[in-house]
């Protein structure tokens, strides 16, 4: 049965993933029909989705430790598709940002509820495997969506504006904003196929994150390196994904039939290799190695640096995708181990507040600061949209790298953590 859970859930989570990036392919119609910036542009991938993505994980994460955590996705699921459909209807920065705020509040307690369903549902030698699998779907949408969105997003710029019953005139972008994210209000039912784990010990009423503060203060160390140190390795791989795609077509003029295809099947070759992580990680587990969570991202993150500093040196664009490539293949260990430590070293009661906590601290750098950096950069420093590849090259030192000194730094604390919960 937990096999069946992660299956559910990983298809959701290609789902949540498609809905959330498919406007890194529609940057340059959006622009210009409603006029926006490059910064405009950032703060519609980052900020307005990712506000609500993290305030909405503090309630969530208390509902997640009371009430039916299936009622709680289901919930999540229909709200962020019916919120992604609504981005194809706005007409202003405004009513777009609304509607990715939206995405983000569904969102968010799709990964909250996630993550503790999938926490109760394997051993904790087992768990880095199946969360890692888990996370592969979510990174697979972020693949799918550059590998089929490409082409149909051609297609739809292609067929230009059409009107529909109900709608009216709709711009080709609004078009694919609905059709991706209509699907989902039907999907959301899914969460009722599998069976919720039990829970071995519930919260009282009255219960908030007191408790949860209080335990977290007694490891700081690996907290901070799991909450800071994941958030800013997250903000680097998304500032990766939806910034390529426009450098690609910036600097090498490639369109998107072509950039979506190319993109999509760098990234989903990359995130294949998730479960090697979470394989080579429960492995390093079992042998005693009560830190390898991150150790291993600490490896992987210093051995991703080279080529994501590369991509954007390179003349050739391919030379760009297959750093590119290199790059995700190493940086996307963090796309899993990141909750994959939440679940191991937190008691199983406090798991979804802990968690809350843990997305709304890692989703408030991730997604608020990676898009956000580098249009920040591209605009306001550098002051040349051409440049955007430097400030890709810029948050590898800036974002990443930093990442792995708090991996460094929170290892023994994790060593503690585990000898303390024997």
């Amino acid at each position: 049965m937990g096999w069946l859970t992660v299956a559910i859930l990983f298809l959701l989570y290609i789902l949540s993933l498609t809905d959330r990036n498919i406007m890194a392919l529609m940057v340059g119609p959006i622009k210009k029909d409603l006029g926006l910036s490059d910064l405009q542009i950032s703060l519609l991938q980052g900020p307005a989705f990712a506000i609500l993505f993290c305030l909405c994980a503090i309630p969530l994460g208390m509902a997640l430790d009371r009430f039916s955590r299936r009622v709680v996705l289901y919930l999540s699921v229909t709200v962020w598709s019916v919120a992604a459909a609504s981005c194809g209807l706005a007409g202003s920065f405004a009513a777009l940002a609304m509607a990715r705020a939206g995405v983000g509040a569904g969102e968010s307690g799709f990964g909250t509820g996630s993550y503790s369903v999938v926490g109760d549902s394997f051993p904790p030698h087992k768990l880095s495997l199946a969360m890692s699998v888990f996370i592969m779907g979510g990174v697979m949408g972020a693949g799918i969506v550059f590998l089929f969105g490409g082409p149909i997003v051609a297609a739809a710029m292609k067929a230009g504006p059409a009107v529909w019953p109900v709608f009216g005139l709709l711009q080709p972008w609004q078009q694919v904003f609905i059709m991706t994210g209509a699907p989902g209000i039907v999907l959301a039912f899914l969460v009722f196929v599998f069976r919720e784990p039990p829970r071995r010990k519930t919260i009282s009423a009255g219960a908030g994150y007191g408790e949860a503060w209080g335990y977290m203060r007694r490891y700081k160390a690996l907290y901070l390196a799991t909450f800071v140190g994941f958030g800013l390795a997250y903000a680097a791989t998304i500032g990766f994904q939806l910034w390529t795609p426009v450098y690609l077509a910036r600097v090498h003029g490639w369109e998107p039939g072509r950039i979506g295809p190319v993109i999509g099947l760098a990234q989903i070759g990359a995130a294949a290799l998730i479960p090697v992580h979470g394989w080579t990680v429960d492995r390093l587990y079992r042998r005693g190695k009560h830190d390898a969570h991150l150790f291993w991202c600490l490896l992987t993150v210093l051995a991703a640096a080279p080529f994501g500093i590369a991509a954007f040196l390179v003349s050739s664009p391919w030379a760009t995708v297959a750093c590119y490539w290199c790059f995700m293949a190493l940086i996307l260990s963090t796309s899993s181990m990141g909750p994959a430590t939440v679940q191991v070293v937190t008691p199983q009661y406090l798991r979804g507040r802990v968690s809350a906590l843990y997305v709304l601290a890692s989703g408030l750098i991730a997604m608020a600061g990676g898009p956000a950096f580098i249009g920040l950069v591209t605009d306001k420093i550098l002051g040349d949209e051409m440049k955007v590849g430097l400030s890709l090259v810029i948050s590898v030192f800036c974002v990443l790298l930093p990442a792995a000194l708090l991996f460094a730094f929170g290892r023994a604390s994790m060593r503690r953590t585990h000898e303390n919960m024997i």
